[in-house]
């Protein structure tokens, strides 16, 4: 009898610790990384929360947008991974991408600085003034190349 308590309080123990643990992690609110490039802002990603790991090099993002001054491009997610070493972002839920007039949905998207590249794996729908394109997987690269990859449809009007 004493040794089943000792294992149940044993448990309950460990359970607060990690708790207070995972509570002890960091986070910011009004979270945001500029990049600049020659002295102007190259892009600017913002968060309304960013919760961070334990060794800090990952952030978890609520309520996300990334603005790509050069393209004038406008990324919306509601939550997102930011990777501090290498600088990948990735987005999940409810992403959309303003680009002049027309309009990108996708369930997820992964951005890549170093290499220019920006992919999805799912389904993405681009949407313009007069027309309507949807497929699976997308790949944009720097110098504005966009491929769709599978299952590809196009309506004009």
């Amino acid at each position: 009898m004493f040794f089943i308590f000792f294992i149940v309080f044993s448990d309950e123990r460990e359970a607060r610790r990690d708790f207070s643990i995972s509570k002890a992690n960091s986070y910011m609110e009004g979270f945001r990384i500029v990049n600049k490039k020659n002295g102007t802002d190259s892009w600017i990603i913002t968060a309304r929360r960013a919760d961070f790991s334990r060794d800090e090099t990952l952030a978890k993002l609520d309520s996300v947008t990334m603005d790509i001054k050069k393209e004038g491009a406008v990324l919306n997610a509601d939550h997102g991974t930011y990777n501090m070493n290498t600088r990948d972002l990735g987005l999940e839920d409810n992403i959309t991408i303003q680009i002049k007039d027309s309009v990108i949905h996708a369930k997820n998207l992964s951005w890549n600085p170093s290499h220019g590249i920006l992919s999805a794996e799912g389904k993405v729908q681009m949407k313009g003034n007069k027309f309507t394109v949807e497929g699976e997987g997308l790949t944009a690269t720097e110098d504005n190349k966009v491929t769709l990859m599978r299952n590809v449809k196009a309506i004009f009007y």
